[in-house]
């Protein structure tokens, strides 16, 4: 156990602040000497800290390794000793006797050869996919408050399959089956994605690949009948003419059924004015008057006798006028209908002809529209096999999906003992503190392995920092039972400030216990005005404290200076 201590109550709350002592910053130099990244880092690029180097020794085996790293030229170099890089293919940018000056990708490379139990591939070389060492020194060293409020999660917007690779690694479990399961559902996701954007830029909304097929059946019977249609038809040279010649025929045959109409409107006329016509009676006239008393002149008489014949006379002439109208009509009337049949088979050869044949412009455009609906019916064939393309992919994908969680399942049952061992461990370190032993439940669910824990006292801060803690030390101890190269556990001193001191107390010693009994090393920062004194036992702090920070002057803090304070904006 390795204690650095702050002899400054204020300090508890120094996380991210550059005027604390430097607990943190202490926590954040290991990260920076084991390949973090400097622009992510605000207090270390600090431009107080321009050109710094940072030198740390680590022991790996029997070996002490040696680190340098500057913060010139945005820490892209680091110089390391040369032993550490032999068998994992690097190529230094310099040689300096024992020490090599190689690039931060290799470096971070290296660290991971040494420092994670690799699997072998059939070629003999190590499989690449597994998680990095930067991300999982995270959880072997976390920093800032954001990583102790869920053990899980070691910074803020860490993605999940992150953190279920590297959870299921450091637990022993199937991490590779986790990660190609994590892949399938990315691509299932990605390729249902591709789906909505071709959706989207064709503006056809939910329409499903059976609304396409039954769109592509219309579109092949309208292109055969245009087929057909351009097949059977013949260019005529007459086309004008024939054109006009359906144009005069179709208004003479108008002009004549109008005529038609107009004198058989009159000849009903006729018709119905001769059957009203009265025959003339000479002798009627004179009879009517003898009725009436009256009594004439022979010379009257014979007048009257005269106009009653004019009477009869006029009857006869309408009659014979009618007659001859009716007579007149009729014959019209025929034959304006005998030249109408004539001239409406004569429209209907023409039609025939047109209907068979055209003009070149008309074949032209009738070409035409046949071309565009071939290209309509081409493209919808395009899409409707991009969709079905999508679609097998999917239900590829969908495949791979559900045969990885059934080899999940089945692989978390051959490892019962690894993950029962862990459960165990944790539920031991969370009885020791609380009286209760807390439950780590994993299960496969629908994104893979599901890590959960439950504890009665749940809810308050303090309780989710020491499940942050018993977790950590949980992991520790299985790396170190296990053989781990990495031997190490960092906890800051956010992990404490809202702890019980009784709880407080009993962490400390437990971390004593653990990392004595299994031989790993447990760095912790504390603050000397919230130490738990009447809760450690047995334990003196002093015994166990390697590095001592005060505030009596500038050379007690860990830089030996105080930052000056930033700009904003």
């Amino acid at each position: 156990m390795n204690i650095v201590l702050a002899d400054q109550a204020e300090d508890a709350s120094d996380t991210e602040s550059t005027n604390g002592l430097g607990k943190t910053t202490l926590i954040r130099i290991i990260h920076y000497c084991l390949g973090s990244d400097l622009s992510r880092d605000k207090v270390l690029s600090h431009p107080d800290l321009r050109d710094v180097e940072f030198l740390m020794r680590f022991a790996y085996g029997d070996q002490e390794i040696e680190v340098r790293r500057s913060t010139a030229d945005k820490g892209e170099k680091v110089i390391a000793s040369a032993s550490f890089f032999e068998g994992v293919g690097t190529e230094p940018i310099e040689k300096n006797g024992a020490a090599w000056t190689v690039s931060l990708a290799d470096w971070t490379a290296a660290l991971t050869r040494r420092f994670l139990t690799r699997k072998r591939l059939e070629d003999g070389s190590v499989d690449l996919l597994s998680p990095t060492f930067r991300e999982l020194s995270y959880y072997y060293m976390r920093v800032g408050k954001a990583a102790f409020t869920d053990p899980r999660q070691v910074f803020q917007g860490q993605s999940g399959r992150q953190k279920q690779v590297s959870i299921s690694y450091m637990l022993g479990l199937n991490w590779q089956v986790q990660r190609q399961l994590l892949d399938c559902i990315d691509k299932r996701s990605s390729i249902t994605k591709a789906i909505n954007v071709i959706k989207d830029a064709e503006d056809i909304g939910a329409e499903t690949i059976g609304d396409m097929e039954a769109q592509r059946v219309v579109l092949e019977q309208e292109l055969e009948r245009k087929q057909v249609e351009a097949e059977n038809f013949n260019v005529r040279d007459d086309y004008a003419d024939l054109e006009k010649s359906l144009y005069d025929t179709d208004t003479r045959l108008h002009d004549l059924i109008n005529e038609n109409h107009s004198d058989n409107q009159l000849l009903r006329h006729y018709v119905e004015s001769a059957q009203e016509t009265p025959e003339a009676d000479p002798n009627r006239p004179l009879e009517i008057l003898r009725n009436a008393g009256a009594v004439f002149q022979e010379s009257a008489l014979r007048t009257i006798k005269d106009v009653s014949e004019f009477h009869g006379q006029v009857y006869r002439n309408r009659k014979a006028f009618l007659d001859g109208e009716i007579s007149r009509l009729k014959s019209e009337v025929r034959d304006r209908t005998a030249e109408i049949r004539g001239l409406t088979s004569r429209k209907s050869e023409i039609l025939q002809l047109l209907n068979k044949s055209g003009a070149l412009e008309t074949l032209i455009q009738l070409q035409a529209g046949q071309t565009e609906l071939t290209a309509e019916l081409e493209a919808l064939k395009g899409r409707i096999e991009e969709r079905k393309k999508f679609d097998r992919r999917k239900d590829e994908q969908t495949r791979n999906i559900s045969d990885l969680r059934t080899l999940l399942k089945s692989d978390l049952e051959d490892r019962q003992q690894a993950v029962d061992e862990a459960r165990a461990l944790f539920a031991r370190y969370t009885k020791h503190l609380y009286g209760t032993a807390a439950k780590l439940a994993i299960d496969v669910a629908t994104n893979g392995y599901r890590f959960h824990i439950t504890i009665e006292r749940e809810g308050s801060d303090g309780v989710e920092q020491m499940v942050v803690f018993c977790f950590d030390l949980m992991i520790a101890t299985l790396r170190a039972k296990r053989g781990s190269p990495f031997k190490t556990l960092i906890h800051d001193s956010s992990l404490f400030a809202d702890v019980d001191p009784r709880q407080y107390g009993l962490a400390l010693q437990l971390a004593r216990e653990e990392a004595e009994n299994e031989g790993f090393q447990y760095i912790c920062c504390l603050n000397s005005g919230a130490l738990p004194h009447n809760h450690l036992g047995s334990m003196q702090i002093d015994d166990y404290t390697k590095l001592r920070l005060t505030d009596d002057s500038e050379k007690s803090r860990l830089l030996g200076v105080r930052l000056s304070a930033r700009e904003s904006g």
